[in-house]
């Protein structure tokens, strides 16, 4: 008997929880624009294909990157959750170096040409701003992974066409933290989101948030909210 009652609790307890805690589920894509400024290790890659000049300064490389992302806040009420991103896109150019896409001499480089992967998993947190304008802020810190891909001069393959050639690469670990405004329509949601990367070098420990080298970036995103609310009630 005993066993059946606490069965049949913990059934009800299953089946009122999510009515109780009201998750939320986000799903979502867009588009991610930054700069990178690379650090040393960078650099190295960078000027071996021309895409920087040792003898300048300020140099960066700047990507477009479209992207989906997901976001699971268990409660609504407190509106902490994990989010998670991933998305593949191309450098829009250098501001450094002989071969550029903005370029217009034979360096010139296609889009995709050099490319961009990019993945990040970490925390987000919602809060209401406005209830009658369903205005929301969010701000979250995660951990990012970035692969660049850089076709080699003498690869084969005509600049400003996509084709198979060989290339070089370079990754970065790093950490970011940042900022966004959302506004709901309904099961729909746009969002922008700002946030500043600081790379990781592990060999270094954490003397390597000290070093040079750092990301900015902003993204534009529209997506749907799968949640279970009351009527007319927006999330917290």
């Amino acid at each position: 008997m005993k066993k059946r009652i606490l069965i049949l609790l913990f059934t009800l307890l299953f089946l009122v929880s999510p009515l109780i805690t009201r998750p939320q589920f986000f799903f979502i894509g867009g588009v991610e624009w930054g700069k990178l400024y690379p650090g040393e290790n960078e650099k190295e890659v960078l000027s071996l294909n021309n895409r920087f000049n040792v003898s300048g300064e300020g140099a960066y490389i700047s990507h477009f990157v479209p992207s989906i992302e997901a976001t699971y806040i268990p409660v609504a009420d407190i509106g902490l959750g994990l989010t998670a991103s991933i998305g593949y896109g191309g450098i829009l150019g250098f501001n450094n170096g002989s071969d550029s896409i903005t370029a217009t001499t034979t360096g010139l480089l296609g889009f995709l040409n050099d490319s961009l992967l990019d993945a990040s998993c970490g925390i987000r947190y919602m809060t209401v701003m406005a209830k009658d304008r369903y205005l929301s802020f969010n701000a979250y810190a995660l951990y990012n992974y970035s692969r660049y891909k850089l076709i080699k001069k003498n690869a084969g393959i005509e600049y400003g066409k996509r084709g198979e050639g060989e290339y070089s690469s370079f990754s970065q670990h790093s950490v970011s933290l940042g900022v966004g405004l959302m506004e709901r329509y309904d099961a729909y949601y746009f969002k922008l989101d700002l946030s500043a990367q600081k790379p990781l070098d592990f060999s270094n420990g954490l003397d390597s948030l000290s070093s040079s080298g750092w990301r900015i970036t902003m993204s534009a995103k529209f997506g749907v909210v799968f949640t279970i609310l009351n009527e007319n009630e927006f999330m917290r």
